[in-house]
């Protein structure tokens, strides 16, 4: 586009232009669940500079926003220097997601968290980062991959601007590939069990299910008006649209539960008979790490809230401190 029409001036520049849309792969059927499909959803992102230092601070810019985007998610990554391959350019990173179903073969070190791509780092002895011997051979799904192009592609095709002086001069590229689809499929694959799906909280379709008492049980009219209560102070918490009430009080709880913890909601809140006991009422709060609580109606939502508030800071862009993620050794690594 920028070869065709005329040219453009430094004073446009830095330019980046991106797209969100379906991409597709000659593939027979899909493979690894929905990783390797026949369609998938796909953000792009070219920029265009003046130099290599400016394409260089547009790549900074732009890699500190992936590594905040994979931070929101809370799913382990690692973030590796990559060989730029057939895409060419001088610079390139990927981002992966370590899984024993990935493609990639990369070098880990379990000291320190370095990871790195074993066609950049040749089995070396010790950790380039730490100098340690704990290395170990690890499978990676790429989710994401930067590449700093030069003039590659400029060049050949005429894509120039005009400079100070009003010579044209070509441009300085750069290329951003998130796989929308493959980090939600990846995500799942990673955090989830052989039996139950676990989302990230700011992936999950609902931030909570409610699970009302079985029809014609004894404790179904009094256990309704808590149920009912719920519904309305839980939905101005979170969001009334962040909360699925399973009404199919046909099923019994015992089956409503079952396909809640296999949809891995974060949190699922059960409305029974332990909820009409003259001492002591308890809510059934299920996580979907595996935890249950027997928790009275104010510390019910209170944990209701802790979610909540949780999720938007995350949206907000705050992390866990930086000693904490050093101690985890498994978010946004880089080398």
């Amino acid at each position: 586009m920028l070869a065709t029409t005329s040219p453009i001036s430094y004073r446009q520049l830095p330019l980046r232009l991106f797209q969100i849309g379906p991409k597709f792969r000659d593939e027979l059927k899909t493979r690894f669940g929905l990783m390797r499909a026949k369609e998938f959803l796909m953000k792009d992102m070219y920029s265009f500079d003046v130099s290599e230092e400016t394409a260089m601070e547009t790549y900074t810019v732009v890699n500190a926003a992936y590594d905040r985007l994979f931070k929101q998610l809370e799913v382990p990554f690692v973030k590796v220097n990559a060989a730029t391959g057939i895409m060419g350019g001088s610079v390139s990173h990927e981002y992966h997601y370590v899984s024993p179903v990935g493609e990639d073969n990369l070098l880990q070190c379990s000291s320190c968290g370095f990871a790195g791509n074993s066609e950049v780092v040749k089995a070396p002895a010790s950790c380039p980062s730490c100098n340690s011997s704990d290395l170990k051979e690890v499978r990676g799904v790429e989710v994401a991959h930067t590449f700093l192009l030069g003039d590659k592609y400029s060049k050949p095709l005429g894509a120039t601007f005009l400079n100070t002086t009003g010579k044209p001069q070509s441009l300085v590229m750069g290329c951003y590939g998130i796989g929308i689809t493959r980090v939600i499929a990846a995500a799942l694959e990673v955090l989830s069990s052989d039996h139950e799906l676990r989302w990230p909280k700011l992936l999950a379709p609902y931030d909570v299910c409610l699970i009302g008492p079985k029809q014609g049980s004894k404790e179904q009219p009094e256990a309704e008006v808590i149920e009912n209560e719920l519904l309305l102070n839980v939905g101005e918490i979170c969001g009334h649209q962040e909360l699925l009430h399973d009404d199919r009080k046909e099923l019994t709880i015992g089956k409503r539960l079952l396909e809640a913890k296999r949809l891995g909601h974060p949190l699922t809140i059960v409305v029974g008979a332990k909820s009409v006991r003259l001492d002591s009422p308890k809510l059934e709060v299920h996580t979907s790490k595996g935890e249950t609580y027997e928790l009275d109606f104010s510390e019910t939502l209170k944990l209701v809230a802790e979610h909540s508030q949780h999720k938007k800071s995350l949206e907000r862009g705050c992390f866990q401190s930086e000693t904490e993620e050093s101690k985890s050794r498994s978010v946004g690594h880089q080398v």
